[in-house]
This record gives C-alpha cells, sequence and structure tokens, in this order.
C-alpha cells in the first residue's frame, strides 16, 4: 500500500468531465455518444474521460496507487481499464493544456476507479484509486450512481477521439 497524495495544482474540470491519460496520448479528449454521458464516462486503453456531476469547477485530485475503499461519501464511483505504457500519467480538464498535472506510475495495467465527492456548487474531491492488476481487466463497471447516471447494458467499452464522429455529450445541468 503506498501513501495517498494530492496532486498539484488544483483541477480545472469543465464541460462535465476530465480525463486521465498516458503521456504517450496526444489528443485525450474523446467523442461522448448518448450512452457515454449516461454511463458516465468514455475510454480508450491508455485515456479515459470521467463525467462530472458538477459541470464547471475546480476538484482536488488524490491519486491512491491501491485497492479502491468503498465509502459512503462519494456521490459517483466508476472503475475502469486502464494501461500506463510510458511510466507517466497526467490528469487535466479539457480546458487545460499545460500538463503540469502529472505523477510516475510503474507501466502495466490497472483497474482504475475515479471515486467522486460533491462538495459544492463548483468544488469536488476526486479519489483516483490505482490497483495494479497482472492481467488486463475486461471490462468497466458503474460502483455508484448518481441521479445523472442511467448506464447502458453493456457498458460502452471504447470510445472514438473528438471531432472524428459526431459528439452528444450532455452535461449535468
Amino acid at each position: 500500500m503506498s501513501t495517498p497524495f494530492t496532486l498539484s495544482p488544483r483541477l480545472y474540470f469543465s464541460y462535465g468531465q476530465f480525463m486521465v491519460y498516458d503521456e504517450t496520448v496526444r489528443l485525450p479528449g474523446l467523442a461522448w455518444t448518448p450512452p457515454h454521458s449516461a454511463q458516465g464516462f468514455a475510454r480508450r486503453e491508455s485515456v479515459v474521460n470521467f463525467a462530472t456531476p458538477v459541470q464547471f469547477g475546480w476538484a482536488d485530485v488524490i491519486v491512491r496507487e491501491d485497492v479502491y475503499q468503498p465509502s459512503d461519501e462519494y456521490d459517483r464511483v466508476v472503475a475502469v481499464p486502464f494501461r500506463v505504457t510510458t511510466g507517466r500519467v497526467i490528469v487535466e480538464g479539457p480546458e487545460e493544456w499545460t500538463r503540469e498535472r502529472n505523477f510516475a506510475l510503474p507501466p502495466g495495467d490497472y483497474r482504475l476507479v475515479a471515486a467522486q465527492r460533491v462538495m459544492g456548487d463548483e468544488e469536488e474531491v476526486i479519489d483516483l484509486f490505482f490497483e495494479a492488476l497482472t492481467k488486463p481487466l475486461q471490462r468497466s463497471e458503474v460502483l455508484v450512481a448518481d441521479e445523472e447516471m442511467n448506464q447502458p447494458t453493456p457498458l460502452l467499452e471504447t470510445a472514438g477521439f473528438a471531432g472524428e464522429e459526431q459528439s452528444w455529450f450532455v452535461p449535468p445541468e
């Protein structure tokens, strides 16, 4: 078990989303369809765009290289397969371009769990759990759904890149 750490600077999420991706990913924005919006995420092998319950605001992002620990405080929790190829992971909002909010993580396959707590009108805390796996995870999971979510069955396990196809993301009101 490793010690959790808070990323700096604080994350500015916008358009109801934030991104987690491997440093090799050059265009981390993914195309949202109505089912992606309903399930709360769009993903590919080394990039995930997570929907946020709040449309615009600031978040403290806490990273744990550990197994997800459930809590009644979480408003939304999504688990996805995630592959780290370079040893460097970036977390940013769609309007951020600096790539300065990054951290080292050993290359390999992970179960990435994004657990979100709404703290106010424009405030969230996002806990990211990276559980190292010996083989790739096959399926994503919605562990805690809020009222904005209505996940399809089965969940969509891939998305196109933004701009490749029509994006239908509907941010929460």
